[in-house]
């Protein structure tokens, strides 16, 4: 055990580049406190080396020359064996990418994932329409909640993409008085979810939804839910009328043909 103690602490900066990967604690131990570890053989350690143990990362977590670069901070949260407190004190620092990927382990503790999600919600504001874009691809459940408010109908388009998304969640936004009439193109848009039968209710009951894709929706609506808009109290006259014919065509073909024959 000395001796694999006192090769680390010796050992030339080449020699570590090539041994910590798979080194053994007794080895781990002693490279730790060789002068030649920096940084970059710090996150070697971190992110190869299998054998790493709490408290081996808890001294890393001291040293403040090798927690300086950003790569370690975010090596540290993202291990498994990360003393919870250690990694909620560094969790601030990282970027929206590595909270998303935080917040997406499911090896780390529930609280750290947490934190992340509750990060990407108050940073959300700053992010770039191309970084929200992407966030809304991979977002997690907790994150999900907040880009659930968006007016961006790109942003809408990737959420839609994100296999996390649920129909309870469309139809929040489909239901929405503030949804922004892009963000219910976008829905009605949707191979995945513009073909559940509730959705395409919700969207044709909201008076942003576009004309042109309520109208659209309308015909592929049931004929209880058509009677049960036909009688709905806010809903557009456009849609209401169409409902009222697109009914009656259904229950009555015959009036449907009679009057097609008379307005030409």
């Amino acid at each position: 055990m000395d001796a694999l103690f006192d090769a680390g602490r010796t050992a030339s900066a080449q020699i570590l580049a090539v041994e910590l990967d798979r080194a053994p604690i007794s080895y781990l131990e002693g490279a730790l406190v060789n002068p030649l570890l920096d940084p970059g053989l710090v996150l070697l350690i971190l992110q190869k080396n299998r054998g790493i143990t709490g408290p081996l990362i808890s001294r890393i977590g001291r040293n403040r020359v090798w927690l300086k670069p950003y790569e370690v901070k975010a090596a540290i949260v993202l291990h498994p064996k990360t003393p919870r407190p250690l990694a909620m004190g560094l969790i601030q620092f990282l970027w929206w990418r590595d909270l998303a990927r935080v917040a997406d382990q499911a090896t780390l503790a529930a609280p750290l994932r947490r934190a992340a999600e509750r990060l990407l919600e108050i940073r959300m504001q700053e992010l770039a329409l191309g970084e929200k874009v992407a966030l809304a691809r991979i977002a997690t459940r907790g994150v999900i909640g907040a880009l659930r408010r968006t007016s961006d109908p790109m942003v809408m388009r990737a959420l839609l993409q994100n296999p996390r998304l649920l129909e309870e969640d469309a139809l929040a936004i489909a239901s929405g008085k503030t949804t922004a009439p892009g963000v219910l193109q976008a829905l009605a848009e949707d191979p995945r979810l513009s073909v559940r039968p509730a959705l395409q209710k919700a969207l044709v009951q909201n008076p942003a939804t576009p004309p042109a894709a309520a109208l659209h929706l309308l015909q592929r609506l049931s004929t209880q839910s058509l009677r049960e808009l036909a009688h709905a109290p806010h809903l557009p006259t456009l849609v209401k009328v169409a409902a009222l014919r697109t009914l009656e065509a259904r229950t009555h073909p015959d009036r449907a043909g009679d009057r097609s024959s008379d307005s030409s």
